[in-house]
């Protein structure tokens, strides 16, 4: 995951890596490590020295994001989002990744808008595990598409964000895998 200068008209490159390089490290971006079953979805992230996770618990409808070794959490409720939706369309732009042909859409909210690159005959998913998971408009985004992006990009309310598939592989995952821990403090995020 690559954040981007969203307006180097205002804020000078050299600047913006600056700041970019403070949060992320040297590398300048973000590794995520995705990895999905059924209903379930967990990420580990790194962000050059630190580590943390998120996690979707279909039983709740939370998504729980911590730091590693950390005994606190805090949870977003997947049936709420801020940002309204206002329409997914069909675009003509293109793209290959990792070799593989990609389509478009582009989801249009309130807040800005947000461009997936994908392939249907990759990453498939059933959208029914995620029935009411609103947020980051995550259910519209299944059914509109049927599996997981390529690639995102984002762009909206001073943002650039762009997220670009490095690799995947099909492989058996335990459950334990998605458990989320037990934690001292569990604090429900205001912003939700």
């Amino acid at each position: 995951m690559e954040v981007l200068n969203p307006n180097p008209e205002m804020i000078p490159d050299s600047t913006w890596e600056e700041g970019i390089k403070s949060q992320f490290g040297e590398k300048g971006y973000m590794v995520q490590k995705y990895f999905y079953k059924r209903g379930n979805y967990i990420a580990e992230i790194e962000a050059g020295e630190s580590k943390g996770f998120q996690a979707y618990n279909s039983e709740d409808g939370l998504l729980y994001s911590w730091q590693d070794k950390s005994d606190t959490a805090i949870t977003l409720n997947s049936k709420k989002y801020l940002d309204e939706l206002i329409e997914i369309i069909d675009s003509e732009e293109t793209d290959t990744i990792l070799g593989i042909p990609c389509r478009s859409v582009i989801v249009k909210s309130k807040m800005g808008k947000m461009t997936l690159f994908y392939n249907s005959d990759y990453l498939k998913m059933d959208s029914k595990f995620y029935e009411g998971h609103k947020y980051g408009h995550w259910e519209q985004i299944l059914k509109k598409i049927g599996g997981l992006p390529l690639k995102m990009e984002q762009k909206g309310l001073m943002t650039h964000v762009v997220q670009t598939a490095i690799e995947f592989e099909e492989i058996s995952i335990d459950d334990k895998k998605f458990e989320i821990p037990t934690f001292k403090e569990v604090i429900e995020n205001p912003m939700n």
